[in-house]
């Protein structure tokens, strides 16, 4: 199975658990990056730039060129949780991609907070944003100790 790892991550958290992701399948990473850098201060992203694209429904412009998804059988998706849900150059990722028909889309999402129903609002996120895709939970913040058994029950 050919598995493409695309990952989101503003402060590093996230980087790591992609990392592993890809070790472990053997996959390709895909870096999710806005086309304007967010700030490097956290106030600054988070309370602004951030909040206000997930207020107003943004969809920033992100860093290409995108992956072929034609090339792959599964995504797997890491990132970390904002503003309850999915970042939103995430949600931007996952609508550029024509086609999900017949794809598994895993997600990996990790926060500070450690709330389940924002994972629950990522899943929810990630069937709205790539249309078709089988969507499954991957794998939720301290749960992600837990990566080298999920992989083997998911044929990895």
């Amino acid at each position: 199975m050919k598995t493409l790892i695309a990952y989101f991550s503003w402060s590093g958290n996230t980087v790591p658990i992609a990392e592993k992701l890809a070790r472990k399948t053997r996959g390709d990473l895909f870096r999710i990056e806005r086309t304007i850098p967010y700030s490097t201060d956290y106030h600054t992203c988070a309370y602004e730039e951030a909040r206000e694209e997930a207020d107003k429904h943004l969809r920033p412009a992100i860093r290409g060129p995108l992956p072929d998804l034609a090339a792959y059988d599964a995504v797997m998706i890491a990132f970390p949780i904002w503003w309850y849900t999915m970042p939103t150059p995430v949600m931007t990722f996952l609508e550029s991609l024509p086609d999900w028909r017949g794809k598994k889309l895993y997600v990996f999402a990790n926060a500070y907070s450690d709330i389940p129903s924002q994972f629950m609002n990522a899943l929810r996120d990630a069937e709205a944003c790539a249309k078709g895709a089988d969507v499954r939970p991957g794998l939720y913040n301290k749960d992600i100790e837990k990566l080298c058994a999920w992989m083997k029950e998911n044929g990895y």
